[in-house]
């Protein structure tokens, strides 16, 4: 019994030693799994980082390629622009000088060696359109009436007699306006700018407060042109003036 008892205290301290070594290589099994774990998370995120990286700098260089060619459409569509502004500068210069010839005394219009009108009816009308739109009604107003007097069957002949009425008006000189608008009334009566002219005479006869005139011709409106997109303007300018 006693012999028992002395090898268990000489075994125990040894047992209790081999216990505490197992521990230690398990621990460093687990830090060595905790290690190599976490160098593959990282190998993992450094992937990550470089193929988002990579996607940035595609967009990045396909942005770029847009914006080269954006400017590049921008840099085109300036260099048409000035083209097309050259282009209409020249034409109003033409347009002044045979107009400055057209004055000169002892030139009558129609003699031999008169100035004959350039470039077509189109161009000619174009020109006067960019002009007015423009605010230059002068030259717009020059450019028209070469139209319509070198070209009075054109089929842009109608529409170049209402846009003179439009400069004068646009110019605030109502009575020339109204000439011009009813000379498109007298040569042109079917013309599709007809009702408009005679719309825009009425309404100008009232800003001047000749009320009777404005009304007679708001009911033309109705009357000559009832399908007329003037027409149920004119009704209703009539309705307040209380027919």
């Amino acid at each position: 019994m006693h012999r028992r008892l002395l090898l268990a205290a000489v075994l125990l301290p040894l047992l209790g030693g081999c216990a505490t070594k197992r521990d230690l290589r398990d621990l460093r099994v687990e830090i060595d799994s905790l290690r190599t774990g976490q160098a593959e998370a990282m190998r993992d995120i450094q992937r990550q980082n470089g193929q988002i990286l990579d996607s940035l700098s595609a967009q990045n260089t396909r942005m770029r390629g847009d914006i080269s060619n954006r400017f590049s459409d921008m840099d085109r569509q300036l260099v048409q622009i000035q083209e097309l502004t050259g282009q209409g500068q020249r034409r109003l210069s033409e347009l002044r000088e045979q107009i400055n010839r057209r004055e000169e005394p002892g030139v009558a219009e129609g003699a031999v060696g008169a100035p004959q009108p350039t470039g077509s009816p189109e161009e000619v009308f174009n020109t006067a359109l960019a002009a007015l739109r423009r605010g230059s009604h002068t030259t717009a107003r020059a450019g028209f009436e070469e139209v319509v007097r070198s070209h009075p069957q054109h089929a842009l002949a109608a529409e170049a007699q209402f846009h003179i009425g439009e400069s004068y008006q646009e110019g605030r000189d109502p009575t020339r306006a109204v000439e011009a608008y009813g000379r498109v009334l007298e040569r042109y009566p079917n013309a599709p700018k007809a009702p408009t002219a005679l719309y825009r005479t009425g309404i100008i006869e009232l800003e001047r407060g000749n009320r009777d005139r404005a009304r007679t011709m708001l009911n033309q409106v109705v009357t000559a042109y009832p399908r007329s997109v003037e027409a149920p303007l004119a009704r209703e300018q009539l309705q307040r003036l209380g027919r």
